[in-house]
């Protein structure tokens, strides 16, 4: 299965400093286990949950150098309320410790309050509501300790069950300074982000939570996930009734598609169908093969899995958008003909009273 784990990840990836490729810096050197392909996909055909690991975009000045560390550490630890833990499983418990911590990276590895770059890596790692949050921790205690041992690092749990106002899908927040032991930046890529994905998927199942870590293509999955940033813009705009740039040009397009009832072009499908094509070809091949193999049940979820992205469609959230809305607007429609239509039979139905004429001399005609 050693073919399918290479095309399941693409390439071999690595979170490299820019020229210098001889050394490597935020990456485990530790192998992914085997079969590791197989098991996600098994567990995509059976709906088990995606696990998230993101960098979130930070354009501000107020995210660089240590003052950006800072503003940082003070939101994970929500200002010292909850607690930090290093790389060496030391934990930080209050505002005064949490400053103390900062000043020691700042001693030790020289870090300016302003700099032209980020100073640490700031990366999400989640999980739906529902999945213990203890072991989301577990979790990201090992992936971190086996990602980024060259690296100091901090990280906080999120979770509803240890705060009051936090939400209900546990996640941590682990912050890695960006400098490894040996002066080395760490330059994480897209690609590094899957096997990220893969690595927590693994602690995960370790702590007995299941998961998947699989790409959208993999599920036939064509709509991509909200944009953060966005919808944070959004939410913040939303009181004055006001949006983003963004979701004002997208609202815009949708209007005038609306207007001349014209359903928004999918630019893309084409290239999804190729896709999808060759995606469903490597299915049916690798069922077969598991079949031949005697792994009837693994051949029986990738056959699944198959159905599964051949029935899926190839609509944008535009499209989806247009046909939610034409429909309400149809459904609005036919509700305003029903109630119109008992009116207008009651005044076909209701008998005209007949006029009468009255002569000269008093009688009726």
């Amino acid at each position: 299965m050693k073919n399918l784990d290479d095309w399941f990840l693409q390439y071999r990836t690595h979170a490299v400093h820019g020229k210098q490729k001889k050394i490597r810096s935020g990456t485990s050197h530790k192998p992914l286990k085997n079969n590791t392909a197989l098991t996600n996909l098994q567990a995509a055909s059976r709906k088990h949950p995606e696990v998230m690991v993101k960098i979130p975009k930070r354009h501000s000045q107020n995210s660089k150098g240590m003052k950006g560390i800072r503003n940082h550490l003070d939101y994970i630890s929500r200002n010292g309320e909850v607690v930090l833990e290093n790389q060496n499983g030391e934990q930080i418990q209050s505002k005064k410790a949490v400053r103390q911590h900062l000043e020691n990276w700042q001693n030790r590895f020289g870090i300016a309050d302003d700099t032209a770059h980020r100073e640490a890596l700031n990366i999400v790692l989640s999980m739906p509501a529902g999945t213990p949050p203890q072991a989301v921790l577990n979790a990201a205690r090992e992936f971190a300790a086996e990602q980024f041992s060259n690296h100091e690092y901090v990280f906080a749990l999120h979770h509803e069950s240890d705060r009051e106002g936090e939400p209900p899908h546990p996640h941590v927040h682990l912050a890695v300074l960006m400098r490894d032991n040996l002066g080395q930046r760490i330059n994480p890529r897209k690609n590094d982000l899957f096997e990220w994905r893969v690595r927590f998927a693994e602690k995960l199942r370790d702590e007995g939570v299941q998961c998947a870590a699989t790409r959208r293509q993999h599920r036939g999955k064509s709509i991509k996930g909200e944009n953060g940033i966005v919808r944070a813009i959004d939410e913040r705009l939303a009181p004055a009734r006001q949006t983003s740039r963004i979701t004002a040009i997208q609202q815009g397009s949708l209007k005038t598609a609306l207007a001349i009832r014209q359903r928004p072009h999918n630019p893309y499908q084409t290239r999804s169908q190729e896709t999808r094509s060759a995606l469903l070809k490597r299915y049916q091949s690798l069922a077969k093969q598991l079949y031949l193999n005697g792994m009837k049940t693994e051949a029986r979820d990738i056959a699944k899995l198959a159905q599964q992205v051949a029935q899926a469609g190839y609509d944008t959230r535009a499209q989806k958008m247009y046909d939610q809305i034409r429909a309400q607007l149809e459904q609005q429609r036919k509700r305003t003909m029903a109630q119109q239509q008992p009116k207008q039979q009651n005044n076909t139905t209701q008998p005209k009273r007949k006029k009468t004429q009255t002569r000269d001399d008093g009688m009726e005609r």
